[in-house]
């Protein structure tokens, strides 16, 4: 299972908790796309649900679905460039056999 990275202070919302869109249980935790989920449910669910695109079920079962902009729950990018790793080739070294005398 792929751990979701959200380190991001943007994915808590202060204002205050929220049903989780998954599971139902209050979280102040959001999405990318804004949508109140633990982000073990988001792992839960990218998990099991390995092709689907991502809906967003409002509790009430009356509403219909509705397109939250996303594919799949997703990872933080990158924070800071990455540097340019310079790699030096050594030679390789000549190894020799050790021969041993007869005991």
């Amino acid at each position: 299972m792929q751990l979701l990275d959200w380190g991001d202070s943007r994915h808590y919302d202060q204002s205050g908790s929220r049903p989780c869109a998954l599971c139902g249980k209050p979280t102040p935790l959001r999405s990318h796309a804004g949508e109140p989920v633990h982000k073990v449910c988001a792992e839960d669910w990218n998990h099991s649900q390995p092709s689907e695109a991502r809906r967003y079920t409002h509790p009430d079962k009356q509403q219909s679905q509705r397109d939250i902009g996303t594919w799949r729950f997703h990872n933080d990018g990158p924070t800071a460039p990455r540097k340019a790793a310079n790699v030096v080739r050594l030679p390789r070294p000549d190894i020799q056999t050790l021969e041993l005398p007869a005991a």
